[in-house]
């Protein structure tokens, strides 16, 4: 894995991430994803593996959540990016990437759903808190605030109010509020800040190249839920 550090440090074009993607997917040599085939063809026109037995065409991340990507230096500088501690706005990371706030906001919305999917949702650390108490952290303008209807019974206890309290000054603190909309992937994320000292980089990016495509209409269709996960 050190090599992977050192390239990593000098990566500069999409080609050295290409490079570093490879070698994290297939770790312990080629395995072809549609027959498990160990041997495969390079095609260096089109970087692409050809498998030797099925003929299947694959790329480092094809058939993972980073499938179909083009810029593949932005997405893990994006990526890597939740491994710091403090959170950083769409409009700081456009600036860092030198991408539109448009293409960042997919990125980082996108990001965030495989994070949710794949690290938080599930632990047993998760406190829920009723979406009704982040109603501080939320656009007022926003169409979505009718939905904020009565929650379901929520506990008192000191440790989730410390929660939601840190919660909602994260999002106004950072993104200066969010859509209720999309408020259960930013409180993914203020998790996974809050705990990243327990990842390690390369493990954390592996997450991002097995799974599936995620479709673009899921991350725009994404509804939070009334009971928020953090």
């Amino acid at each position: 894995m050190e090599d992977l550090y050192v390239l990593l440090d000098k990566a500069e074009t999409n080609e050295d991430y290409r490079v570093i993607l490879e070698k994290l997917r297939w770790a312990d040599g080629f395995t072809c994803p549609r027959c498990g085939e160990r041997k495969a063809y390079r095609i260096h026109s089109r970087k692409l593996l050809e498998c030797s037995s099925c003929r299947a065409q694959v790329s480092a991340t094809s058939g993972t959540f980073l499938h179909g990507v083009k810029n593949l230096g932005s997405w893990v500088k994006a990526i890597l990016s939740f491994l710091q501690s403090e959170g950083k706005s769409t409009v700081v990371m456009a600036g860092l990437l030198n991408r539109s706030y448009v293409t960042t906001w997919y990125m980082m919305q996108k990001i965030r759903m495989v994070l949710g999917e794949r690290l938080i949702s599930h632990t047993e650390e998760a406190v829920l808190l009723p979406c009704s108490i982040l109603k501080a952290a939320l656009f007022k303008a926003s169409a979505e605030e009718d939905l904020l209807v009565p929650a379901p019974s929520f506990s008192s206890d000191e440790g989730s109010l410390k929660c939601a309290a840190f919660l909602v000054g994260y999002l106004l603190g950072v993104f200066q509020g969010v859509s209720r909309k999309y408020s259960q992937l930013y409180a993914f994320e203020h998790k996974l800040r809050r705990e990243s000292y327990k990842l390690e980089v390369f493990s954390f990016l592996a997450c991002f190249l097995i799974g599936r495509k995620a479709l673009r209409r899921e991350i725009l269709g994404y509804r939070a839920p009334y009971m928020i996960v953090s």
